[in-house]
C-alpha cells in the first residue's frame, strides 16, 4: 500500500501503516502537495469534483473521530456531507457533537466539538457513523450558518421529503433556548422546499440580500393553447418575467447514453426562444454572476422587471404547491 491508495484525506497512523514516512509527510507539506489540516491529519491539496468533496470530507470526519475519547455523533456539515444534503462551496471545519452532558465546547483549526445538550440526543447510523437525526441537523444548520449555508441544505431536505415541516419545526421549537436562535427565525422565511438546486437556493438568498423580492420558484409556463413549454426556475409572475439559473449539472445529463453538450445547448436555446415568443421578459444568470456581479445581476432584474407585461404574455402560468414545505 503507497499514498495512492489512501483516502484524499487520512491520518498519520493510516500513512505510517501505507508505509510513508514522517519525513516523506514533512516533504509534501512543505512542497505544497499536502495540507495538514491539524496534529496528525492531513488531506490532499488536489481540489476535489463537487460529487467528491463530501467523500473528502467525511474521510476528515472519521480521523476526527479516531483521535477522540468517548461517544460523539457526527453533526452539522458533517452530518449534511453524510446524508448527501447540498455542502458549501469551500473548505468546512469537522463537527461533532459529545454526547457526554460534562462535555465542553471547543474549537480549534479544522475540528469544532460541540457539547451535547439538555434533552435527548436523536441519532442514526449511516455507513458506520453515528449522525445527529436529519431535523435535528437542518435545525442545528439554520442556527449556526449564514443563510447562504443553511438554506439550501434545508430546501433539500424539504425537496427530497427526507423530513417534514413538522418535524423541523417541532426540533426548532426544542432549540428555542439555544445560541443562534435569532439567526434561524431570521432564516426560516427564505427556506422554500419546492426549490430543485442548491444554485436555485443560493440565488434566492442572494436576493434577499440585495433587497431584491423574491420570485415564486418553479413556475410553469404554457402557451395560448394549453400546451406546456417551459417549467422555469423562477417567475415574477405580475411582471411577466422567468428567471433561469444556468448551472453545469444540466450539461452532464446523458441523452441516449450519451453527454451530448451541444444537444443540450441547443435544447435550451430553443426553450429560451419559446419563452420570449409568448411575450416573457427573461433573465439568465450563473454562479459566477450571482457570486462577482451583483450590481449588474440586480440591474437586469430591474430592467428586465420594469418592461414585463402580463397584457403582452400570451401563454398562462401554474404556481406549483408548496405541498406543506414551505416555511412560514
Amino acid at each position: 500500500m503507497g499514498l495512492s491508495e489512501l483516502p484524499l484525506s487520512f491520518t498519520r497512523r493510516q500513512a505510517i501503516a501505507a508505509a510513508v514516512s514522517d519525513v516523506r509527510l514533512a516533504t509534501m507539506v512543505r512542497n505544497g502537495e499536502l495540507i495538514r489540516v491539524r496534529r496528525g491529519v492531513f488531506t490532499c491539496v488536489a481540489e476535489a469534483a463537487s460529487e467528491g468533496r463530501a467523500r473528502r470530507h467525511l474521510d476528515l470526519v472519521r480521523a476526527a473521530l479516531e483521535s477522540r475519547r468517548g461517544p460523539h455523533m457526527v453533526s452539522h456539515l458533517s452530518a449534511v456531507a453524510a446524508y448527501g444534503l447540498p455542502l458549501p462551496l469551500g473548505v468546512y471545519t469537522v463537527h461533532l457533537t459529545a454526547l457526554s452532558p460534562r462535555a465542553r465546547t471547543t474549537r480549534r483549526p479544522g475540528l469544532w466539538v460541540h457539547h451535547a445538550n439538555s434533552y435527548d440526543n436523536e441519532t442514526c447510523e449511516l455507513d458506520g457513523l453515528v449522525l445527529s437525526s436529519l431535523a435535528r441537523t437542518v435545525a442545528d444548520c439554520l442556527r449556526d450558518f449564514s443563510p447562504r449555508v443553511s438554506v439550501p441544505i434545508a430546501d433539500a431536505a424539504l425537496h427530497r421529503r427526507l423530513v417534514t415541516r413538522e418535524e423541523l419545526l417541532a426540533q426548532m421549537a426544542m432549540q428555542c433556548h439555544w445560541p443562534g436562535r435569532t439567526q434561524a427565525d431570521a432564516t426560516t422565511p427564505l427556506v422554500d422546499g419546492r426549490r430543485e438546486s442548491w444554485l436555485e437556493s443560493y440565488a434566492f438568498v442572494r436576493f434577499a440580500e440585495w433587497g431584491v423580492s423574491l420570485p415564486q420558484p418553479q413556475v410553469e409556463v404554457f402557451d395560448e393553447s394549453g400546451q406546456f413549454v417551459a417549467r422555469t426556475d423562477g417567475a415574477w409572475v405580475e411582471d411577466a418575467t422567468v428567471l433561469e439559473l444556468d448551472g453545469r449539472t444540466k450539461y452532464r445529463i446523458p441523452t441516449n447514453g450519451m453527454v451530448d453538450r451541444d444537444a443540450v445547448w441547443e435544447a435550451e436555446k430553443v426553450r429560451y426562444d419559446r419563452l420570449g415568443n409568448l411575450g416573457l421578459e427573461r433573465v439568465r444568470f450563473g454562479l459566477t454572476d450571482l457570486r462577482r456581479h451583483d450590481a449588474q445581476v440586480r440591474m437586469a432584474i430591474r430592467a428586465r422587471r420594469g418592461c414585463g407585461s402580463l397584457t403582452r404574455f400570451s401563454g398562462s402560468f401554474r404556481i406549483r404547491s408548496s405541498s406543506g414545505l414551505t416555511l412560514l
